[in-house]
């Protein structure tokens, strides 16, 4: 977090140099020629007094100009034409509460009072500023990578994305430059802990709470028979930790942390190949790409070689069940949808990221299935064709970015466009996550207000009391599987995003960022 701001101590009393050195004190009469004779005196007397008569003239013709008092306050207008709740600092706060019809506040400048008038249109809910112009865009990227050192990578390029945002130094400086707060990490922190009070003895999580020892007290239970089995659900629920910095060897969770991966082994199926199939359940590939990536994730934060194991082996597993036309479905060689493609690809990227063996044709097939479910030259994507539906495309669109599509792309830029325009969903945290991972991605400038206004609200809607406290439910059709434990996985990864991992473009590491 932010270090402590040291006591300022005035400095010691300097004493200047007087600039010139004065001349030393000498009688005068040893100065002989510092003593004018009568006729010098005449000649300095008449240009003395030419001297002063020019400068009279001058004052007179000075003060003939008639000089305005400087006001006591000034009139500064703003115009906020498309800011909801108000103007946003860099730290995402709002200072300046706007309304339709306009206001004025007064605060102090400098002991100089300032009248402040805001001017507000009509709002227009997410509408992106008006971007600036691709020249301008690539010079600033251009400059970007310069100061970078990152001289040979294309301007806009996919450069980052790891997961060194975690650590304690790196996470308070993304924490206080990419939106998050206080606030948000409190909630962070209190979902965590409704996580680990309802891990079963086992070490494993169910979408249907009932089954550990919640005993129901808890509302809003998921469906036991749900297409991800207790793999997915312990996957999931772990996930939140792994993104929060905690690991199975370091923080205040290790034990959780441990009994969840112990769990998770277990149930690790070795094929005929020598890959690992971690689903158990009807939407098994939903199970493989989510256990994958928590140990691609757990391996790459903690170096483990126990965990390498695993995590390699859900490698091979997802790369042997692609559909030869380059997505994933619930079953392995089926053809693909977009929301099991998501989490398979987020675990290839992950073991990429960690040093891990993963096949390029795979990463490559991917783009092929993007473009049978794509809408609008790619600007939006379907679930198996190319219907565009809003959480479809919030997937494809972050699948883009993850297989490489520059900053720049106009499709992309379109994309996020759709996303901005539609705005956070009440109830679907399945959209809100990826649209969050998007725009923060992204980072254009309707990034800061879309994060101050569903961070706010989901801290506004965490549960405070009794046993559901720390935890969060919404009515929607996922929610009806998922339950209260579904719902709560996805709104801690959404709030971890500031840090979870580093941003895609421009930023190699975290040097970079720094």
């Amino acid at each position: 977090m932010l270090s402590e701001i040291s006591t300022f101590e005035p400095p010691a009393e300097v004493v200047l140099p007087v600039f010139p050195p004065p001349l030393p004190e000498e009688p005068i009469e040893q100065l002989a020629w510092s003593v004018p004779r009568s006729r010098e005196r005449l000649t300095a007397g008449g240009a003395s007094f030419l001297l002063h008569l020019l400068l009279i003239i001058l004052l007179a013709f000075f003060f003939s100009i008639p000089l305005e008092e400087s006001p006591s306050e000034v009139d500064l207008v703003i115009s906020v034409p498309n800011v909801i709740e108000g103007e946003i600092t860099e730290s995402g706060e709002a200072i300046l509460q706007s309304s339709s019809e306009g206001g004025s506040h007064t605060t102090e400048l400098v002991g100089m009072p300032v009248e402040v008038t805001i001017q507000s249109q009509k709002p227009v809910a997410w509408q992106p500023e008006p971007a600036a112009s691709p020249e301008v865009e690539q010079q600033v990227e251009v400059a970007r990578l310069v100061e970078s050192k990152n001289w040979l990578t294309p301007s806009g390029a996919v450069t980052g994305g790891g997961i060194e945002g975690r650590s304690a130094g790196m996470k308070g400086k993304l924490l206080a430059t990419r939106g998050g707060s206080q606030k948000s990490e409190v909630a962070v922190a209190r979902g965590l802990r409704w996580l680990a009070a309802h891990q079963k003895m086992d070490g494993s999580w169910s979408f249907d709470h009932r089954s550990g020892p919640c005993q129901g007290h808890c509302r809003n239970p998921g469906d036991p028979g749900s297409e991800t089995g207790s793999t997915g659900a312990t996957a999931l629920a772990l996930l939140p930790f792994y993104g929060a910095g905690y690991t199975h060897s370091q923080g205040e969770y290790q034990d959780v942390m441990k009994r969840g991966l112990y769990y998770l082994g277990k149930q690790m199926i070795l094929t005929t190949e020598g890959s690992g199939d971690f689903g158990g359940s009807l939407g098994k590939m939903y199970d493989q790409g989510l256990v994958t990536l928590l140990f691609c994730e757990a391996y790459a934060m903690t170096h483990d070689e126990e965990l390498k194991k695993f995590a390699q082996a859900g490698i091979d597993f997802i790369v042997a069940a692609q559909h030869v036309e380059g997505g994933w479905r619930y079953m392995p060689g089926q053809p693909g949808d977009t929301t099991v493609t998501g989490w398979q690809l987020m675990a290839l990227k992950s073991g990429k990221l960690a040093g891990l063996e993963v096949s390029s044709s795979a990463m490559y097939r991917v783009t092929h299935f993007l473009e049978s479910v794509s809408e609008d030259k790619g600007a939006k994507y379907g679930y198996q064709n190319d219907q565009a539906r809003p959480c479809t495309t919030a997937i494809g669109l972050y699948c883009r970015m993850l297989t490489g599509w520059n900053h720049f792309h106009p499709s992309l830029k379109r994309g996020v466009e759709h996303l901005v325009q539609r705005g956070p969903s009440p109830n679907d945290v399945y959209f809100n996550y990826y649209a969050t991972m998007v725009l923060n991605h992204f980072d254009g400038p309707s990034w800061p207000v879309w994060n101050q206004s569903l961070r706010d609200r989901l801290i506004d809607e965490q549960a405070t009391q009794g046993h559901e406290s720390g935890s969060w439910y919404y009515e929607h059709a996922h929610s009806e599987i998922g339950g209260r434990l579904y719902n709560t996985c996805m709104v801690l990864l959404t709030l971890e995003v500031y840090y979870r991992y580093m941003p895609l473009y421009g930023m190699a590491n975290s040097e970079d960022f720094e």
